[in-house]
């Protein structure tokens, strides 16, 4: 008697995929965007494209559980031709370039906006930091199966030191508990329509203080994500996956 074969459907989910690079990296010095500084077998910028086209564009089609279905690099103005250089070692078709804003939230609305444009309506959008080229695998994929339940979710790492909040002149006013506080990396990931919906109303907002002569700034996704949908689930971070800010960054 033939044993009869049980087969499995993979259930695909549709990525999106933003990484930041318009800013002007004014600590690295030297004049050139630590970005498009050579690393490896190419650039800051390639390593970390590579790193989410090796986690999910990697796997057969056959098995492949997600599929990006835009993947685009936010540039300083000026800056595309540069930003495909230095992504051009990849080999892949699939980047789109877009004009950057004055801060990271502008920048990654730009992102949404043609990502929105574009009509392919992916289920998340990690957001990544251009100058984290040591992201992993892994924390590539615990980001998207936890964002995939939770709605949204972030690297983050217990800090090693005591934290402390001190005033405007250097005082410790308050005592904070280190087991409560993480530091958060990126990839930031989110449900997509809700992050969007979040962002315009963000924008709206800014908009509406500014003409009040009020500024108001968000320093990141979670924090857009925190005041007009909800929580963000952290998940384990990497201790290895750091932001190059600083020339010394590199050369460790």
């Amino acid at each position: 008697m033939r044993k009869k074969i049980l087969t499995t459907t993979i259930q695909t989910s549709k990525i999106a995929i933003i990484i930041t690079a318009a800013g002007s990296s004014t600590r690295m010095g030297g004049g050139i965007k630590k970005e498009f500084l050579p690393l490896k077998d190419g650039t800051v910028l390639s390593c970390c494209a590579g790193a989410f086209l090796k986690a999910l564009d990697g796997a057969s089609s056959r098995q492949k559980k997600y599929l990006i279905t835009d993947f685009i690099i936010t540039c300083k103005a000026g800056s595309q031709d540069e930003a495909r250089d230095a992504v051009s070692s990849l080999g892949y078709a699939g980047f789109n370039f877009v004009r950057g804003g004055a801060s990271r939230q502008e920048s990654v609305f730009k992102g949404l906006l043609e990502i929105e444009r574009r009509g392919n309506s992916p289920d998340l959008v990690l957001i990544h930091d251009g100058a984290r080229p040591f992201v992993s695998e892994k924390i590539i994929i615990e980001g998207i199966e936890t964002a995939l339940e939770f709605g949204a979710s972030v690297p983050g790492l217990t800090p090693t030191d005591t934290q402390k909040e001190i005033d405007e002149n250097g005082f410790i006013v308050r005592h904070l508990v280190r087991a409560n506080l993480c530091a958060v990396q990126t990839p930031q990931n989110f449900d997509f329509t809700r992050l969007l919906d979040a962002h315009k109303k963000a924008t709206a907002q800014i908009e509406e203080l500014a003409g009040q002569g009020i500024k108001k700034e968000f320093t990141d996704d979670t924090q857009i994500w925190g005041e007009f949908c909800g929580a963000v689930k952290v998940y384990p971070g990497d201790a290895s996956n750091i932001k190059i800010t600083y020339p010394g960054d590199l050369k460790r």
